[in-house]
């Protein structure tokens, strides 16, 4: 209960998922106007179904314990979907999995994925509104997704990338497509067509604000007129798409409305139902009991979260061998806000001879409520620094008892504004476990949080300035990278992962 609870929370909060609170009555009423084609439907139930069941529980249990809402909410789905083959068969699976989608556009995406969607999308938009903003004489400039204006700087955050209108938008075409009874070709051109309506919609909309920002001031990308401006793209995106409907109704009048058909009569002697009554009790009770047992058993389960006795990141020396470090200033509000760490560093480290160094670690106390570190690869480029390369290198984590030196694959990046360029490695750590993949990390901590209870963890980055464009300054920089995280990794555990 407590995972749709939160579910229904997370509609409440993310304006990305606000359209689930129209799905669920829109699933009710669908599932009504299917009443008679799903009674007089022959129902074959299947043992497959107890399998879907009691993997959708394990589904549960891992999502809960292993710090992963998503995983929770897909076993709601995977739990309804084996209760119905178990009671009445794949046929009638197949009749309702039109609502089965819908439920599952209103599930919000992992916060993972929804980054890596995000922020290309910020991009894109915030091109296009410098093309647009520039092509009616007005001075601007870009710098990843934020665009200066003579009057005003405009950010094109997170909610403003276009993703909340190209779910919803998705969700009301395959919906219009439903009810308007279209072939399932034409379906399908409707769902693939609300993908580019909702990203042109949202760059119109980014444009529109910029263009307002400069004649109004800074108040037409605020409060009333930035939600209304919202609320108005959608309105001309559900526009778009019905006139694609309408387009390809008049392009193909004959093919786009699907043939209705019969509906499928009861079997002679009742064969299509015939086992409404003792069996079908029979297999009821047990789905309840099957899911009875498993909520008592996650209650059981369900632990309080620990956590390893970690040192401040504050207290990481400011003296690491030859280096020493300055604290940077602190984040702002919105800053603190997107990264969303409950401990944070941010430092600038010298040595003589050597280029400055970057420090940033970020530490997460815990990820079972769907937090997550958001990647360099995402946020850099909101910021304007463009990524040039991206490889993996070996980083020196430890000696080794011959002499040599255990190594760990870190994540190696260069990125470049103008004529800037830096080299960054960054990586993810916990538990004494350093990760290159942000996806494996995330298995690592579904899998640590089963194991050990915890699911904290942290993202490390260093930044090193390349000096020229000579290759010889971005080895250069990259040797100073490394020597510097040979003197960092033997302090920053204790800070990291506790004991």
């Amino acid at each position: 209960m407590d995972v749709m609870t939160k579910l229904v929370l997370d509609w409440g909060a993310d304006e990305n998922y606000s359209h689930g609170f129209l799905v669920v009555p829109l699933v009710a009423y669908i599932l009504w106007r299917q009443r008679d084609e799903l009674a007089s439907s022959p129902a074959r139930p299947s043992a497959a179904g107890l399998g879907l069941i009691a993997g959708s529980v394990a589904m549960l249990v891992a999502g809960r314990l292993g710090a992963e809402l998503y995983l929770t909410r897909l076993a709601m789905l995977g739990t309804l979907a084996g209760i119905v083959v178990f009671l009445w068969g794949f046929r009638r699976l197949w009749q309702a999995s039109f609502v089965l989608l819908l439920l599952f556009l209103a599930i919000p995406i992992p916060a993972i994925i929804f980054n890596q969607i995000a922020f290309p999308l910020q991009l894109l938009a915030s091109r296009f509104g410098e093309t647009a903003i520039s092509a009616c004489g007005i001075p601007v400039l870009r710098e990843g997704n934020i665009i200066m204006l003579a009057t005003t700087t405009l950010e094109v955050a997170e909610a403003c990338s276009g993703i909340r209108s190209l779910v919803s938008l998705l969700t009301l075409a395959l919906v219009w497509g439903y009810f308007s009874g279209s072939a399932l070709w034409l379906r399908w051109l409707l769902a693939l067509s609300s993908v580019p309506i909702a990203i042109f919609s949202n760059a119109i909309r980014v444009a529109g604000t910029g263009i307002a920002a400069h004649f109004v001031g800074a108040e037409a990308a605020e409060g009333f007129l930035h939600t209304f401006s919202g609320w108005m793209v959608f309105v001309v995106a559900g526009i778009l798409l019905l006139s694609v409907h309408r387009l390809a109704l008049w392009l193909a009048p004959l093919s786009a409305v699907a043939t209705t058909a019969p509906r499928t009569q009861p079997a002679p002697g009742g064969e299509g139902n015939a086992d409404t009554g003792t069996g079908l009790l029979a297999r009821s009770v047990i789905s309840a009991a099957l899911l009875g047992a498993a909520a008592l058993s996650l209650a059981a389960m369900t632990r309080t979260e620990t956590a390893g006795l970690r040192e401040p990141l504050a207290a990481l020396p400011l003296t690491l061998g030859e280096w020493r470090g300055e604290n940077g200033p602190p984040f702002d509000r919105r800053v603190l806000e997107t990264l969303g760490a409950d401990d944070y560093i941010s430092r600038a480290y010298r040595q003589p001879g050597w280029p400055w160094v970057s420090l940033y670690v970020g530490y997460y106390r815990s990820q079972r409520q769907g937090q997550t570190m958001h990647s360099p690869l995402n946020c850099m480029p909101g910021a304007g620094w463009e990524p040039a390369s991206r490889t993996r290198i070996q980083v020196p984590v430890q000696a080794t008892g011959d002499g040599g030196a255990a190594a760990a694959e870190v994540n190696r990046l260069i990125i470049q504004k103008g004529l800037d360029r830096q080299l960054v490695l960054y990586w993810y750590q916990a538990h004494g476990r350093i990760v290159a993949s942000e996806y494996w990390g995330k298995i690592y901590t579904v899998l640590d949080a089963i194991r050990l209870n915890r699911s904290d963890g942290s993202m490390v980055r260093v930044i090193v300035p390349v000096l020229s464009a000579d290759p010889a300054a971005e080895q250069a920089a990259e040797r100073a990278a490394l020597e510097f995280v040979r003197a960092l990794l033997p302090v920053l555990s204790k800070h990291l992962d506790g004991e």
